[in-house]
């Protein structure tokens, strides 16, 4: 155990976390399987639109479509957005511990392909906003692309032809916690007000796993030329935050996350937006 959660009373359902991660991860939607990928797709537009988005699906007979969802807020006023992607890398099963498509719980880590990118963050996102009441949400604008493992070409090409309006605050992927510093990193770009207090608000949360925070101001690392940072950032609020860590092992065997940072990456989201709403 690298740390232990105290005092932890905040809502988390972990069983349906793992049932629907569980679920996503078996689909096993690599750019060579539209049937899982088709699946991925099934799961986030039923979710989405249970959650009150109006889901928008582009370029539906590629297999791979881009995904705008909107949900509206009672005022309107603040705008989060937020970018995800459903598609999985390829994997090498023999050298792996555990069947890469069964999710495996081993003591505080979950295993399995896809959970760090980008299937458990999103995941963790999604149930963050179905337990927050109305009046703890602002508008949000979501996008996910199903073809980030293989370069982005439909999301390069739809992206720039996307009507968003200006958004408060964009969320990456995911972010980082260092385990061996005991600290969590934030990556931003076009950092205001706004974003400052949020980050102090979040990091708050981290005293009941002493942890502390740092910041940089650059965007997350991509393997390729990146559709979200090229065609919708532009100057808008950016900020890089979630549950991986040194272990995580994105694009390798035995990819894993930490069940009390997805904890914690749950509360923090569900803080943001409720600040947001305010």
């Amino acid at each position: 155990m690298l740390f232990k959660n105290k005092n932890n009373n905040m809502k988390f359902n972990q069983e349906k976390y793992i049932k629907d991660l569980s679920y996503l991860v078996s689909n096993n939607a690599t750019s060579n399987n539209n049937k899982g990928l088709q699946k991925n797709i099934g799961f986030i537009k039923d979710r989405l639109i249970s959650l009150g988005f109006k889901v928008n699906v582009i370029g539906e007979f590629t297999g791979n479509p881009v995904i705008y969802a909107i949900r509206k807020s009672r005022n309107g006023e603040r705008k989060i957005g937020v970018y995800s992607h459903y598609d999985v890398e390829l994997t090498a099963k023999e050298k792996w511990n555990t069947p890469p498509t069964e999710l495996k719980v081993i003591g505080e880590r979950i295993f399995g392909r896809g959970v760090g990118d980008n299937l458990g963050i999103w995941l963790l996102r999604m149930q963050a906003i179905e337990e927050s009441s109305k009046n703890e949400l602002p508008e949000i604008h979501w996008l996910f692309e199903g073809q980030e493992e293989m370069g982005s070409p439909l999301a390069h090409k739809e992206f720039p032809e996307l009507d968003i309006p200006l958004i408060d605050l964009w969320f990456e992927e995911s972010g980082f916690f260092d385990l061996g510093t005991a600290r969590q990193r934030f990556l931003t770009l076009n950092e205001d007000k706004k974003l400052n207090a949020a980050k102090n608000i979040v990091s708050s949360l981290l005293k009941n796993i002493d942890f502390t925070s740092y910041t940089e101001n650059r965007s997350l690392t991509k393997f390729d030329k990146c559709p979200f940072l090229t065609h919708i950032l532009k100057n808008q609020p950016y900020l890089a935050i979630g549950p991986n860590d040194e272990y995580s092992k994105v694009h390798e065997p035995n990819e894993s996350l930490s069940l009390p940072l997805i904890e914690k990456s749950h509360e923090q989201f569900k803080e943001i937006l409720k600040y947001y709403a305010e």
